[in-house]
């Protein structure tokens, strides 16, 4: 077992779901649109989500996501934090975030998804 499977608290689900990353905010005079990308899921739990992307984002950043789920007809937005990078394969690269909960935040609702679509996986 790795140190990062040590680490984990709850079960993943292996699925590809569509994630929207807002990389960079708009502005506020509204002259400048979000930077948003679309990437992929590697695997999915209850507080956070593993991804693949083409460039790496810094540990410790904050990011706005939102994530479509198969089956469900609207994305669900979370905030999240970058708590690590690693090499992936293709020259890609994993990254690991985790969820956190916010006043605007669709953490329930995700954690209420994710346990139907678990109990669904069994």
């Amino acid at each position: 077992m790795t140190s990062s499977q040590e680490q984990r608290q709850e079960y993943r689900l292996n699925s590809v779901e569509t994630v929207f990353i807002e990389v960079a905010a708009a502005s506020f005079d509204g002259s400048e649109a979000a930077k948003v990308v679309v990437t992929n899921s590697v695997d999915l739990s209850a507080n956070g989500l593993q991804v693949t992307l083409s460039e790496a984002l810094e540990v410790g950043h904050i990011f706005q996501v939102s994530v479509q789920l198969r089956g469900e007809s609207k994305r669900v937005q979370m905030a999240t934090e970058v708590m690590w990078v690693r090499p992936g394969e293709a020259g890609l690269f994993l990254v690991g975030l985790a969820l956190l909960a916010s006043d605007e935040s669709g953490l329930h609702l995700w954690k209420t998804l994710l346990a139907d679509k678990l109990v669904d996986d069994i």
